[in-house]
């Protein structure tokens, strides 16, 4: 008898949490004893910070991309802000100036001061405009 008490007591009590949890509009605060709301990161680095040691114009993008573009004779070094290095060389262009991988599955387009890249299809560095330097 005491032992159905005490697993009826269990289920109240785990069922009355469960509530308080997941039930309709109560939301429970924890105190914060250990600031665990103060983390560090460095994904708030200054983009254009970790692309200073590379060579090349600075270009800054949409969604706090960069890239730096170095341009040479056929072809172009690019250094991206998500640490990746790619050369390209230069391919055909109606406009601009067109640098592709041979499968076109990578592509940097840049006319005047603006470029994009173009990964699969998909922009993944977009409006990126060149900044100038101080």
């Amino acid at each position: 008898m005491i032992g159905i008490g005490l697993i009826a007591l269990f289920f109240s009590i785990v069922g009355t949490i469960a509530y308080l949890l997941y039930g309709p509009g109560i939301t429970v605060t924890l105190p914060d004893f250990f600031n665990f709301s103060k983390a560090t990161s460095t994904e708030s680095a200054n983009i254009p910070d970790l692309l200073a040691s590379e060579a090349g114009a600075l270009y800054e993008c949409d969604g706090e991309k960069a890239l730096k573009a170095e341009l040479l004779d056929g072809s172009v070094r690019l250094a991206l802000s998500d640490g990746r290095k790619i050369s390209l060389p230069q391919a055909v262009s109606a406009s601009g100036a067109r640098y592709a991988n041979t499968d076109e599955s990578f592509v940097f387009w840049n006319k005047d001061s603006s470029a994009f890249v173009e990964e699969n299809g998909s922009m993944t560095y977009a409006n990126c405009t060149a900044s100038m330097p101080n």
